[in-house]
């Protein structure tokens, strides 16, 4: 049963806690133990405990000591100082003679990047939409939960960016992950064709989500690319975000992408041929290509001539009216043919059908060979 040895007046501490204590009792067997303690907090000073505690026990005996640090609100940039914290928290317990098996955070949202960076500390995580993960040794358990991608909880005070959805966004986003760095906001808004204040909400954005680092001046001065691109993909979808239409050249991808290098600076290629284009030639494609993705400035004046016919079934050429004109303005040229650039690639093939997700994997790992940008 649930015993709250104390109830501290600190604002959704206690809903936090219980709730996380609740959730738990009801995923383990009831012959396991389950109880929470809330702990309090020194007058003045740092404190030396987390939030509360939840002592784990299964019917063997075995128990773990589950620390809880509850937080109104965080964001990715928060978790390293978050962790650091919790761990100093478990230090002091440990020389108190009471080793902790886990530690969670618990939140009222926890967005998918804020959960990716808990991971990386090996920490778990709760929130009240459902989001749930916690991993301990002994007794053995590992309780993985999804809840909600996107949080419900609305403070209308807050007008900080939240999304990057729309062209002026993506826009922002290409720039930087090709732009010479260190880049202020307002040289970054000329390079990417928008205004000061989109560039200095989205940098913002980037900022609190731990993808870029800023100076005190504010300008960026280190991007974290393949982060930056997945979390342009929780708000950007190749086959929602273009018009897409889907057509079949009857006689083979081969006729298609050959008959793409007379057509000049209309046409764009991303998916699957445009990372093969940008794999280095010792590098095996992860999956065999089955169709070829690309950007038109006009796709029906495409169809017609390179004899492309519409196909709801059996299409190999998805021809796509982009959402913006950068996608021909950030193209590059290989053999020939005008490629989409490398994030706006990795970001079609993470949202992509197929064996997509695992091609832009591979391609995000060749990326990091020639820039550090891109690494994990």
């Amino acid at each position: 049963m649930f015993h709250v040895s104390r109830n501290r007046a600190i604002s959704g501490t206690a809903e936090l806690a219980g709730a996380f204590g609740q959730v738990l009792r009801s995923l383990l067997p009831s012959s396991w133990s389950v109880q929470l303690d809330l702990l309090p907090r020194a007058d003045g000073g740092r404190s030396t405990e987390p939030d509360a505690q939840v002592v784990i026990e299964a019917p063997d005996g075995s128990r773990a000591v589950v620390l809880v640090e509850c937080k109104g609100a965080v964001v990715p940039r928060d978790v390293t100082r978050a962790a650091h914290q919790i761990e100093r928290y478990a230090s002091v317990m440990a020389g108190r003679g009471t080793p902790v098996g886990g530690t969670v955070l618990a939140v009222p949202f926890v967005s998918p990047t804020t959960r990716a960076q808990l991971e990386q500390h090996g920490m778990g995580w709760f929130d009240l939409t459902g989001n749930l993960r916690l991993r301990l040794d002994r007794p053995a358990v590992f309780l993985d939960r999804k809840g909600a991608e996107r949080s419900g909880f609305r403070d209308p005070s807050d007008r900080l960016l939240k999304t990057l959805r729309g062209p002026a966004a993506a826009k922002v986003v290409l720039e930087l992950a090709e732009t010479e760095l260190p880049v202020g906001v307002r040289e970054l808004a000329e390079r990417a064709h928008v205004g000061a204040a989109t560039s200095a909400r989205v940098l913002e954005l980037l900022d609190r989500e731990a993808v870029v680092v800023r100076s005190e001046d504010g300008a960026a001065t280190s991007v974290r690319k393949r982060l930056l691109v997945e979390r342009w993909v929780q708000d950007y979808r190749v086959m929602e975000s273009n018009e897409v239409i889907s057509t079949l050249d009857p006689r083979g991808l081969s006729h298609a992408l050959k008959a793409l290098s007379s057509l000049g600076t209309g046409v764009v290629v991303t998916g699957s041929a445009a990372a093969r284009a940008y794999l280095p030639d010792h590098v095996t494609p992860v999956s065999p290509m089955v169709s070829v993705s690309l950007y038109a400035e006009d796709p029906i004046g495409l169809m017609k001539q390179i004899g492309l016919k519409k196909a709801d079934r059996g299409a190999n050429v998805l021809v796509m009216r982009p959402f913006d004109d950068v996608v021909h303005a950030k193209a590059r040229l290989v053999d020939g043919i005008n490629y989409a650039s490398p994030a706006q690639v990795v970001a079609d093939l993470l949202t992509g059908p197929g064996r997509s997700t695992e091609e832009a994997e591979q391609l995000m790992a060749a990326l990091e060979t020639s820039d550090s940008g891109w690494e994990k």
